[in-house]
């Protein structure tokens, strides 16, 4: 099982290398040209643990105290210059990107609520719900050839960036998914999209 981002795109890279290796060797070209021309497949590409940027970014935040967020059951913050709303919801600690995929809605003015059995975030702007566990869109659907059905629960695949909170001698940390997929609310997440009010 690939653990690493390095390992996935060497993976990549290598299959690419094959398909190519094969593509030419296959219509009659010479296969030491390929090589001439882009390398061996063993190329390093690095690993995100070297690379200062990143290191950063997957390092915790102080975010807050327990004491507080136990009593507004949510906060936001400011994480390496990604704005994340942080929920305490029946003792488990949540947080993700604070505007809504669907459309920049603010999800720290949201109201928590259960849908099939899974808390989820219910925007303020256009009532979407996003499960605080996964960062899933959930919705109801109906079969309209069955008259007798009743609308069911299904999820959209994630859609919210969730990030990881930890609490260490009272203290709430929040460290940045550092997954490689884009989630819809990545592009609410930066740019002209802030909503905490920072000093100037």
């Amino acid at each position: 099982m690939l653990q690493s981002v390095s390992e996935k795109l060497d993976f990549a890279y290598n299959m690419i290398i094959s398909e190519l290796s094969y593509s030419l060797t296959s219509e009659g070209h010479l296969p030491i040209v390929f090589l001439f021309l882009f390398g061996s497949a063993s190329m390093d590409l690095g690993s995100p643990e070297q690379d200062p940027e990143m290191k950063e970014e997957s390092s915790s935040v102080y975010v807050g105290r327990e004491d507080d967020i136990k009593k507004s059951e949510r906060m936001t913050a400011v994480v390496h210059d990604r704005e994340v709303v942080i929920f305490y919801h029946k003792g488990e600690y949540h947080a993700m990107d604070i505007r809504c995929y669907h459309s920049g809605g603010p999800l720290h003015l949201g109201e928590i609520e259960d849908f099939d059995g899974r808390p989820c975030i219910v925007c303020p702007w256009h009532k979407f719900k996003i499960t605080l566990a996964t960062g899933e869109g959930l919705y109801q659907s109906i079969n309209p050839k069955d008259p007798s059905a009743k609308p069911k629960w299904c999820s959209k695949g994630i859609k919210q960036r969730i990030h990881t909170v930890t609490v260490d001698n009272g203290n709430i940390y929040v460290t940045l998914s550092n997954e490689p997929v884009k989630y819809d609310s990545d592009f609410y997440a930066t740019g002209n999209f802030k909503v905490i009010k920072t000093p100037s």
